[in-house]
């Protein structure tokens, strides 16, 4: 009988991985791209994990950008610059930029994205503000932080402004009014980008594949 058992299994150690198979990378990335695209994160008509229509198709045909990376391709549409796999036609990341900024031009893009995105999950040397995503929607600093620390596969996606100055102006009162001045006066690169890491990642190793 022992013996019998140990043949049994054998048999069901090699044949319940069979069913059980991880699933191809294709697959994964269907399925995290409707988790991202459940989320709504994007910018304009544009959002991460959307799937892009014929209308949309159109619009990148007549806009395109060539310089991008292997398996994409990168248009613009008015300010909003989008990113889409070839083949399935994905949008995989989302960016617009103003690298002539003012104080006033910060203020008002950081103001729409709160009121878009509501309170940030973090701030990073007063140049840097991330608003992260799990499945669920925005999660807080703490949860941020422990899922980088653990490779960051809870991180769905992310919303990152980058400014080249500080984002908040020092409004110090003993400061001279010339300064003041001045300081409003500073031209500020900015930009803001949404993306999901996860997708990123299997798109990449997808793409990886393909082109070897």
């Amino acid at each position: 009988m022992k013996r019998i058992y140990l043949l049994l299994l054998g048999v069901l150690l090699t044949v319940v991985p069979v069913g059980l198979q991880a699933e191809d990378g294709a697959t994964k990335m269907k399925r995290i791209g409707k988790d991202v695209a459940a989320l709504k994160l994007g910018l304009g008509d544009y959002f991460i994990g959307q799937i892009l229509n014929a209308e949309k198709r159109e619009i990148a045909r007549k806009n395109i950008i060539h310089k991008t990376l292997n398996g994409t391709y990168k248009f613009q549409d008015g300010d909003v610059f989008v990113v889409a796999g070839k083949k399935t036609d994905m949008v995989i990341g989302i960016y617009k930029q103003n690298t002539e900024a003012s104080r006033e031009d910060v203020k008002k893009m950081v103001g729409e994205l709160m009121m878009q995105f509501e309170e940030p999950t973090t701030m990073a040397h007063d140049k840097l503000i991330y608003w992260a995503f799990g499945k669920d929607g925005r999660i807080s600093e703490d949860l941020f932080d422990m899922a980088r620390e653990s490779g960051g596969e809870d991180v769905l996606a992310t919303v990152k402004f980058s400014s080249s100055l500080p984002i908040a102006q020092d409004s110090a009162p003993d400061k001279a009014e010339k300064e003041e001045v001045a300081k409003t006066e500073e031209i500020s690169s900015i930009y803001v980008m949404i993306n999901s890491i996860p997708l990123s990642k299997i798109f990449l190793s997808l793409n990886k594949q393909t082109a070897g």
